[in-house]
């Protein structure tokens, strides 16, 4: 909760300002950068939170209210920026390894182009020199002294033995030159192949250099973001020191204005007290007066309202529940005996429900305020009142349906900022609002 974080010992949140958040994004991990609607998510919930802490700040001094709210928004900005680090870190954790993977495929790819350019040119080579010696046997047996015609081989040998060995070495003559074929042919062909890879890695290694160059920038804006978002935490650590620093100051100078912020030890409103005394002896000679009509043949009704058809006076959030609380600044214990509604200056308020108006006061506690009497339910007097109004919309004695303006929103009065300010009493008594809207 915020008000334990205020508290809790600026040593552990000032350690923290030196400390550098590890990196938690893993090497290959997905990583998806805030959105522009996470950020304004961010800054809407931070701004509520600190309308909601503005509504306890009744009775404070302006300028002790505004120090401690600016330490309240630093405070509640603190735990975003850290994520923001980890955030950062986390992707230059991934933009790193991003760059050393492709740096790695990249130094693979030209060892294997260096080695296939060696296998290329020596295949090349041997394929020349293969093919420049079986040109020199065809070149030789076409001018006649290559290889000797099979015919002579049988003829003109003194020895049969000689015709048998000039056969053995003509068909061994021919299949060495056939061999030499096959092999120039496989040579070739290893040859093309390759050339056809070095030629695919080769565009691999113009890819790669891209890519490179790609994570190399996306290394460098990563390792900008996180100095950026380190920076930025250690600006809030440093701010957050000097605002816990200023409110003790403006606490000791405002000291003398904690008595008007003593407990309140019941939920009896005298004001409300008296006004719904007056507004019951005003019933009940209505009722009577009426009950004596009707006896006498004549029409008449009574001033007591029926406990449905209640509504909210305006169409807000309800915040700041009715019951007792501590005070954020000096620690008092006090009754809220109402509920806050955060709203603009100037929206309408509306009567709760139907009855009338009974009184319009001012006070420096509530400001301006309207007092609204709804008649008696289940034996007892109900009222209604609307704190820190603008202004009002009707007099006193006004009868009103549910939902009829009565008033507009303002921050009259021991408020630090606009919303409205709503009570519900039973015979003077605070009552949680909560049971009736």
């Amino acid at each position: 909760m915020l008000l334990r974080r205020l508290h809790r010992p600026l040593s552990l949140l000032a350690a923290g300002a030196l400390l550098v958040v590890p990196a938690l994004g893993l090497p290959g991990s997905a990583w998806a950068a805030p959105t522009k609607e996470d950020k304004i998510a961010e800054r809407e919930s931070v701004d509520q939170q600190l309308e909601d802490l503005r509504l306890e700040l009744e009775g404070v001094n302006d300028d002790l209210a505004s120090t401690y709210l600016a330490l309240a928004e630093t405070e509640l900005q603190i735990p975003i920026a850290q994520q923001d680090l980890e955030d950062a870190q986390a992707e230059l954790a991934a933009a790193q390894e991003d760059d050393r993977l492709t740096g790695e495929r990249l130094a693979a790819a030209e060892e294997e182009e260096a080695e296939l350019s060696g296998e290329v040119e020596d295949g090349r080579v041997e394929v020349d020199r293969s093919d420049e010696e079986l040109s020199q046997i065809a070149l030789e047996a076409y001018k006649g002294g290559g290889l000797p015609n099979p015919s002579t081989i049988y003829f003109g040998g003194e020895e049969p033995q000689d015709a048998v060995d000039r056969s053995m070495n003509y068909r061994l003559t021919l299949a060495s030159q056939g061999t030499r074929l096959d092999d120039l042919r496989s040579d070739q062909a290893v040859t093309e192949n390759s050339a056809d890879r070095l030629e695919a890695v080769r565009e691999e290694i113009a890819d790669l250099k891209i890519e490179a160059e790609a994570a190399v920038a996306r290394t460098e804006a990563a390792e900008q973001a996180a100095a950026d978002a380190k920076a930025d935490l250690d600006a809030l650590y440093a701010t957050q020191i000097t605002q816990r620093d200023d409110l003790e100051t403006k606490k000791a100078q405002y000291e003398g204005d904690v008595s008007t912020l003593e407990t309140r030890s019941s939920t009896l409103d005298s004001e409300i007290e008296e006004l719904a005394r007056q507004e019951r002896e005003r019933a009940e000679r209505e009722a009577a007066a009426a009950k004596k009509s009707s006896s006498s043949g004549g029409g008449g009704g009574s001033s007591s309202s029926s406990s449905s058809g209640w509504v909210r006076p305006v169409d807000a959030r309800l915040n700041s529940n009715f019951g007792w609380r501590v005070h954020p600044i000096y620690g008092t214990r006090k009754l809220h005996a109402g509920v806050d509604f955060p709203v603009a200056c100037g929206v309408p308020v509306g009567a709760a429900h139907s009855g009338r108006v009974i009184a319009r006061t001012y006070n420096s506690g509530a400001g301006n305020k309207i007092i609204l009497s709804h008649g008696i339910q289940n034996g007892k007097l109900i009222t209604t009142s609307y704190h820190h109004l603008q202004g009002f919309a009707l007099p006193v004695g006004a009868e009103v349906s549910a939902g009829d303006t009565v008033g507009y929103v303002g921050t009259t009065g021991s408020s630090t900022g606009c919303h409205l300010h709503f009570e519900v009493h039973e015979d003077g008594n605070a009552v949680n609002p909560t049971k009736y809207i």
